[in-house]
């Protein structure tokens, strides 16, 4: 048990907060409180049930789980101690769970928050005559019940994001990662059509407490089991794929980029004053188009255009264009949350190698740019693939003469609206991210971060409450609104860059995790 205990303990040291300072974990957990009461005010059904709060802290806890897993799994496999770990006395098994059980006390500590958030969005639902209040037996049945079935399903979701080494590196699996990514999304897109169909169902006895703690009964004497399976599973193959990575192809991909880059060097004029910038900028994307050569990248990069396009045909064939929308948001607002992630991540990643990118003759706003460019350009090009996709399925529509012009012209007039916002929301918020920097100047900053680090995560919600109110009442969009936010936003976003560049160098003078801070920049 004491191995078991110091492997987790390694683990869970990656990410603790508590490296950042003595106080910043208890911050971080109240601003995630008021963070997300904040937001469960400005959602439109917290008012048809004393469910609701409870039933969006489930969703919730499930993406955010099982992102931070998968997260966790990819960085495990190109981090540069993945050999020493695997290199440890003990089963491929043994050490995997040793990371299920870091993440699940990690996702325990997001649990305490958002369920504190969800009882004080109740109390104050409640407050405000949204509806009846239960008794006091009832409201604590209906917390137990609740709590209950999120503990079952945490283990399920950390496995689920572990496993998926299984498809970045087995190619037999190759086709199952599209399946494995609609997983993630699923129950929200559910609840999304089926709260969207009938108000009822919040009430309906599916999510009542009773079947709620059959469903999590039903997770402990299934799921759980299958659960230890599956690790066995990703332990056997993904462990073993990630032990047994390409490392000479990796090589030689990487001397093929050098060498590309190098040839550039020798430009004139404009093209040669861009040179440095531009190498920079292909140094960070080269692993990007490395990871797109994958077979399961490739394959995803054929299905999903191909399913959004049948989607689109099929929707507005049956005048269902609402429905199109509520399957295509979430997706744009998925890229936008990975977007932010994968910045989050970059930060990070780039302090161990910052002494060098600063050696190179470039400005620290040109190399805090080419890093930002690179998450920018590559979420981009995702959001427009959907856009095209969807795009071309209506055209077919029309030309076969499933839609008339006006449902069509209506429907495109949303997906662009939704397009646009989604591009708005992905700069400001990675332009938001770089005050990261300035938060190792001043520790009062840390209590600004940590809402912007979630703005990401919880775009699709504050979107979803703002900026789409007319669509299911048949109004147009409102491009107006999406002008004046614009108007706002992006200043307050690009001001953040040359804030960020000026501190960009303090990484070195104050490594993440120690408590003394530098006075001056």
């Amino acid at each position: 048990m004491s191995l078991m205990k110091t492997l987790v303990n390694l683990e869970y040291s990656r990410y603790s907060l508590s490296r950042r300072g003595k106080h910043y974990s208890l911050l971080a957990a109240l601003a995630i409180i008021f963070l997300l009461f904040m937001t469960g005010l400005n959602l439109e059904r917290i008012r048809v049930s004393e469910r609701v709060p409870f039933i969006y802290a489930s969703l919730l806890l499930w993406s955010v789980v099982t992102a931070l897993s998968a997260l966790q799994m990819v960085t495990f496999m190109n981090r540069s101690q993945r050999d020493w770990i695997l290199s440890f006395p003990h089963s491929r098994l043994k050490l995997l769970y040793a990371q299920l059980f870091s993440l699940l006390r990690h996702s325990l500590n997001i649990t305490l928050a958002v369920l504190a958030a969800a009882v004080i969005l109740y109390y104050y639902s409640v407050r405000e005559d949204w509806y009846q209040p239960l008794t006091a037996p009832g409201f604590l049945y209906q917390l137990s019940a609740y709590t209950l079935f999120i503990l079952a399903f945490l283990p399920l979701a950390v496995a689920l994001g572990l496993g998926v080494s299984l498809f970045l590196r087995s190619r037999l699996s190759a086709l199952l990662l599209f399946p494995y990514l609609m997983i993630w999304i699923l129950p929200f897109m559910a609840e999304s059509a089926l709260g969207a169909a009938n108000q009822d169902f919040y009430t309906s006895a599916p999510v009542s407490s009773g079947r709620v703690l059959l469903a999590a009964l039903a997770l402990c004497l299934a799921g759980w089991p299958l659960c230890h399976l599956f690790m066995k599973l990703i332990a056997g193959k993904g462990m073993n794929a990630a032990a047994t990575a390409d490392r000479p192809s990796a090589h030689r991909s990487g001397s093929r980029t050098a060498s590309r880059t190098l040839r550039i060097k020798s430009g004139r004029g404009a093209a040669g004053r861009l040179t440095p910038y531009l190498l920079l900028y292909r140094l960070h994307i080269s692993r990007v188009h490395r990871i797109e050569k994958h077979l399961a990248i490739r394959i995803l990069k054929l299905i999903v255009p191909l399913l959004i396009a049948a989607v689109a045909y099929f929707g507005f064939a049956l005048e269902e264009e609402v429905v199109i929308l509520d399957f295509i948001k979430p997706l744009f607002s998925m890229l936008v949350m990975l977007g932010s992630i994968w910045m989050t991540l970059r930060t990070g990643i780039e302090r161990k190698h910052l002494s060098w990118l600063l050696s190179f003759p470039q400005s620290r706003l040109a190399l805090l740019l080419s890093g930002i460019a690179v998450v920018w350009t590559t979420v981009m090009r995702a959001l427009s693939v959907l856009m095209l996709s969807a795009c071309a399925g209506s055209v077919t529509a029309l030309l076969a003469g499933r839609t008339g012009m006006e449902e069509w012209s209506h429907g495109i007039a949303w997906l662009l609206y939704s397009y646009l916002l989604s591009a708005l929301a992905l700069t400001v918020v990675l332009g938001l991210l770089q005050i990261e920097y300035c938060t190792l100047k001043s520790r009062v900053l840390n209590i600004i971060m940590l809402p912007v680090a979630l703005l990401g995560p919880l775009n699709g919600f504050v979107l979803n409450r703002f900026m789409y109110s007319g669509l299911h009442s048949g109004a147009a969009p409102d491009f107006g609104l999406l002008g004046l936010t614009a108007l706002i936003a992006l200043p307050l976003a690009l001001c953040c860059l040359p804030a960020g560049a000026a501190c960009y160098h303090l990484s070195l003078i104050q490594p993440a995790g120690k408590k003394t801070w530098p006075k001056e920049a």
